[in-house]
């Protein structure tokens, strides 16, 4: 029997009509460039370079320039989360949608997926070159080490791509490495006082005598992790910003004693677990006491469930190095 139109109602056709319109506004909605930085959270000038540099996206040209699909802004939100892992975005920029979502939902290294070009070679420094960096850590092999990262440094364009391409690689390497028992706290702490020294550099390199802005950095109390807050101090000094790096497990009246002192524009507070009753404490404290014009931000992985009273304090969180770039930028760094 065909299908009469005539015996559909009048609500029904309408309900057609409308859901072809919605198909169709779906598949036409376009997005300038300042919306889509709004909705990923990715900063313009760092949406422009992952254009231009890698390809992540290729959006339409039009009368009022860049447009952006629905499917490039879920992508562009996959790479940003890639990124905030510790994954460099010329490793993953031209990894499909569907495999990128998959690995980021496995957890599994993108290390494996097709390298992409780096300052005219075929060598992404994020992945296997890394191994001479960790056979010489494995052996306690200090020089070597140390030898090796300066190696990896000097093939960077700039600090901030040192962070992202060797830094944050590296200290993920280590710390999955030091969660499945494959290296000790030694070999974790050897690592991480070679990063310092190479900060040290950076600072020394990229000192400005008169910062716009200067950002302490620490993890409070029983919060050992130090990689995370390390590479953000290696950010702030990239973007030319002061650093004031205290290192790990600070309590809260040294940490408030230096921020006044040091006159800090921003405190950058690292967690890597949920925190307990006593490092809450603390954190609140830090919230109440501080100078009003100080901004408070709270690096925390998007797993970790913050409790709600850190950000009725005015504390932000900060859940991937994107986010923090933005941050920084808002006090005057430049990448």
């Amino acid at each position: 029997m065909a299908l009469n139109l005539s015996m559909i109602c009048p609500r029904h056709l309408l309900d057609i009509k409308l859901h072809d319109c919605y198909s169709q506004l779906e598949m036409t909605t376009q997005y300038p460039i300042s919306a889509a930085a709004r909705l990923t959270g990715i900063p313009l000038d760092t949406l422009r370079a992952w254009e231009r540099r890698y390809g992540a996206v290729v959006p339409v040209r039009t009368a009022r320039g860049r447009a952006y699909s629905q499917a490039q802004i879920e992508r562009l939100l996959l790479l940003r989360e890639a990124v905030g892992q510790g994954h460099a975005i010329g490793q993953v920029a031209s990894v499909p949608d569907r495999q990128l979502g998959e690995l980021l939902k496995k957890g599994v290294s993108l290390r494996t997926t097709p390298q992409t070009v780096l300052n005219g070679s075929e060598q992404d420094i994020s992945g296997d070159i890394l191994g001479p960096v960790l056979q010489t850590l494995y052996r306690f092999d200090y020089a070597g080490t140390e030898r090796e990262l300066n190696r990896l440094a000097a093939t960077v364009a700039s600090p901030r791509e040192l962070v992202h391409r060797v830094a944050l690689p590296l200290m993920r390497s280590v710390g999955e490495r030091w969660h499945e028992g494959k290296c000790g706290i030694a070999q974790e702490h050897m690592i991480s006082n070679l990063l310092t020294a190479l900060l040290s550099s950076l600072v020394r390199t990229y000192s400005n005598s008169n910062p716009a802005a200067r950002v302490l950095l620490a993890t409070p109390q029983s919060e050992r992790h130090g990689f995370p807050i390390l590479a953000a101090a290696m950010l702030t000094a990239a973007g030319g910003l002061g650093v004031i790096y205290l290192g790990t497990e600070l309590p809260a009246a040294d940490l408030m004693q230096a921020a006044r002192r040091s006159e800090s524009d921003a405190v950058l507070l690292s967690l890597s677990a949920p925190p307990t009753a006593e490092v809450l404490q603390d954190i609140l404290v830090v919230g109440k006491k501080l100078a009003r014009h100080a901004k408070l931000w709270l690096g925390a992985s998007p797993a970790l469930d913050i409790n709600p009273h850190l950000t009725e304090e005015h504390w932000l969180p900060l859940r991937d190095f994107i986010e923090l770039e933005s941050q920084l930028k808002a006090l005057g760094a430049r990448f």
